[in-house]
Formats: structure tokens, sequence, C-alpha cells
């Protein structure tokens, strides 16, 4: 079998929310999928060993937060790169509460549902919920955050985006220009990166020659 075939498919970047007994935690997850529409259901499969896992198992109810392109690393480093077992994680951490008194993270997300479970599958590692939505909110218009783009972000392939959806300006996005034959350096390496024997491709200049355009 062709493993980079499963490459091929899409995935998402979410906070799962879980409460139970009055304990609260969440963590990053990648699959959450609408299975109907009358009525509103939607699946999420979950880690067993995470602590969100054992919540929702136990209370029969999560909250899902669909991260936008805007959504800060910071966010999902602090939500998918800790342990809800060691650390509370909403601590100092703005949220929100249900009907069902599960917490709700409205930071960087773009939209959010609460739900009730209504059937789970053991799929070995696993689980797969199947969720009633009882309640959703789109929060702002914004394009949601693939797992593709995700890794594209925390390798800097790409810019992170505003609100509004433009590229905000960053030290990597400024240009240099070759004031000989206005060459503009546009590779990989960040030109302040480029040893000082680069030279223009175009003519042939030294490196000293380029200013901030």
């Amino acid at each position: 079998m062709d493993q980079t075939a499963l490459f091929t498919l899409t995935y998402g970047v979410f906070i799962l929310g879980a409460e139970n007994n009055g304990a609260k935690n969440a963590c990053i997850i990648n699959t959450c999928t609408q299975l109907t529409a009358e009525p509103a259901r939607v699946s999420v499969t979950v880690l067993k060993s995470n602590l969100t896992h054992y919540m929702v198992d136990a209370s029969k109810k999560f909250t899902v937060s669909v991260l936008g392109k805007h959504a800060s690393l910071d966010t999902i480093a602090h939500f998918g790169f800790q342990s809800g077992r060691s650390v509370d994680k909403f601590q100092d951490f703005e949220y929100k509460v249900d009907t069902l008194g599960t917490p709700v993270i409205e930071k960087d997300s773009i939209a959010t549902f609460s739900c009730k479970v209504v059937e789970q599958i053991d799929l070995g590692s696993h689980t797969l919920f199947i969720g009633e939505v009882i309640d959703a909110t789109k929060l702002i218009n914004g394009e949601p955050m693939t797992y593709a783009y995700y890794r594209d972000l925390k390798a800097g392939k790409v810019q992170p985006v505003s609100l509004g959806g433009s590229v905000k300006p960053t030290k990597e996005q400024v240009q240099y220009e070759c004031s000989v034959c206005h060459y503009i350096y546009d590779g990989e390496v960040p030109f302040e990166e480029l040893p000082d024997t680069y030279l223009c491709p175009i003519c042939g200049k030294p490196k000293s020659v380029f200013y901030e355009a």
C-alpha cells in the first residue's frame, strides 16, 4: 500500500473542549466532520491516551472550536503540546462555558460547536465520538486552518494572515533590491543570512549594493 496516498486527505485544526465533574481540559485534534444535517451531527476522533478523551468518554459531551488561518501558533501549542494531567490549560486563558458546562474557546476560532455524544466507536488507538450538535456559533468570517497550512506555517513556508485574510507584514517579507540592475532577491534563505560572498544573479554585483526595498 502506498502510504503517501493518505497525505492527500484533508484535515483541519480544532480545539476539543471537555468537562467532567468540574474538571476541564482541552486538546488539539485534526478530525471533525459533519455527518448529517437533520439532526446536525458531527464526529471527532480522539487519541485514547489523552485526558480529554477520558473526560469526553465519561461525560458524553464535548465542544469543538474551529481555528482560523489567523490563529496563533502559541494557542495551538498551549492546547496541543502540554498535558492537562500536569498543567491547568485554562488558568489565565479566557474561555466561555456552554449550557452543558463544557469550556468553549473562542480565541483564534471562527466557529464553535457544543455537542452531546450519541454514539462512539472503538478504533483501537482512538475513539470516534459522534455528537449531536445542540448549539453552534459562527464567530467571524474567516478561512478555517487546515493541518497542511498549519505545518507550512510552523515551518515558515507561509506567512500568518490577519482576520481580514491579508498577509501580516513580517521580517521575512522585507524585500531587498539590487541598486544596479533592480533585481529583487526572492530566495528561501533570509537575505540577512546570506554570506558576504553572495553575488546578484543578474549583474554579478556583491551583496553590499542591495538595499531594503
